[in-house]
């Protein structure tokens, strides 16, 4: 049984989306016989003392991302690197990196994947993925159950299910890639050039680094 800590606070249209889907997602982790822990309320001392308490095998942070950082609730950095973030609009003051060595990692936000997913893998991650420009969906409300969002949201979070099952961080990548793929070719044989054009954009948009062969239970 491996551990896995998600981050998702709810607090603005699209983190709720976020929300709702890694919820659902944690249920299926958990059926697998995973322990799955869910920071809904993520500060950055909350955070460490979890992954102190815990020492999640891997580790899904959604919030509010830029080529620096990814914030928990508020404007909280949970993970970063020194540096001016200008997608966040905020100079972060401490970076912690190295609190992802030895962990599967997904950043699950815009623009993590320029660099920060870099950095956690110079300081020790095991594999990492993260979007290198803005996750984009398409959404009905506020709510996260409409049927625009479900395809973005049921091919990005393709990844942590097959960990869930046994596969390696390699065949999770590939099956989210290839979920984006159909669901990208059906909204262009019902004529959705917005839905293709963006599922394309978010699948172009993904990088991975380190093991791919990693699994939650190596």
């Amino acid at each position: 049984m491996a551990t896995v800590l998600i981050s998702a606070c709810p607090q603005d249209p699209s983190t709720r989306y976020g929300y709702y889907y890694l919820k659902k997602a944690s249920a299926i982790l958990a059926k697998h016989g995973h322990k799955v822990i869910i920071l809904r309320t993520a500060t950055l001392s909350n955070f460490q003392k979890t992954l102190v308490k815990y020492d999640p095998d891997l580790v899904i942070l959604n919030g509010h991302g830029g080529s620096k950082g990814v914030t928990g609730c508020g404007i909280n950095v949970l993970l970063g690197v020194c540096s001016w973030d200008a997608e966040l609009g905020v100079k972060i003051e401490r970076e912690n990196p190295e609190w992802m060595r030895g962990r599967l990692v997904y950043l699950f936000t815009c623009n993590a994947g320029k660099e920060l997913a870099h950095r956690l893998l110079f300081s020790g991650a095991v594999a990492v993925a993260a979007y290198r420009e803005p996750f984009i969906f398409l959404a009905e409300n506020e709510t996260g159950v409409d049927s625009d969002a479900y395809p973005f949201f049921d091919a990005a979070l393709k990844l942590p299910i097959m960990l869930a099952g046994g596969f390696t961080f390699g065949e999770g990548v590939q099956a989210l890639r290839e979920a984006f793929q159909k669901y990208q070719a059906a909204a262009e044989e019902r004529g959705d050039e917005l839905e293709a054009k963006y599922l394309n954009w978010d699948r172009l948009n993904l990088v991975t680094f380190g093991d791919m062969n990693a699994t939650l239970e190596s």
